[in-house]
């Protein structure tokens, strides 16, 4: 898992910073946005998996997963919400998330995620 780039989608700073934090203890490298446009405007071929919350203003996560299954399906995306319900894990998994994960994510199971999103096939 080293070396691997992982976008980290988050509009709430210390959110942003303490997972870009938790994934570089990981080994791994992170790029961090505060929006969905911003990371949407990149070059999507350079990073590995994405870390994105749903919630965010103008492009929610769920936004940002169907414009990245629209142009790079394979890259694995990992939502996070801090208001998690049934209805809303179903659409996220159905939409083609690899994970689900509550806010505050515990680090370990974050950790295991991303290693199991980014395994040659992968969950998902």
């Amino acid at each position: 898992m080293r070396d691997q780039l992982i976008a980290i989608v988050d509009d709430d700073d210390s959110v942003r910073v303490a997972l870009a934090s938790l994934a570089r203890s990981a080994g791994l490298r992170t790029k961090a946005y505060a929006s969905a446009a911003d990371f949407l405007a990149e070059d999507l071929s350079f990073f590995d998996c994405v870390v994105s919350d749903i919630q965010m203003p103008e492009l929610s996560g769920f936004d940002l997963l169907r414009a990245v299954r629209s142009r790079r399906a394979e890259l694995p995306v990992i939502l996070i919400t801090a208001f998690p319900d049934e209805r809303v894990e179903q659409r996220a998994i159905s939409g083609g998330a690899r994970f689900f994960l509550e806010k505050p994510c515990n680090p370990n199971l974050l950790v295991t995620s991303l290693a199991e999103a980014m395994e040659p096939g992968g969950r998902g």
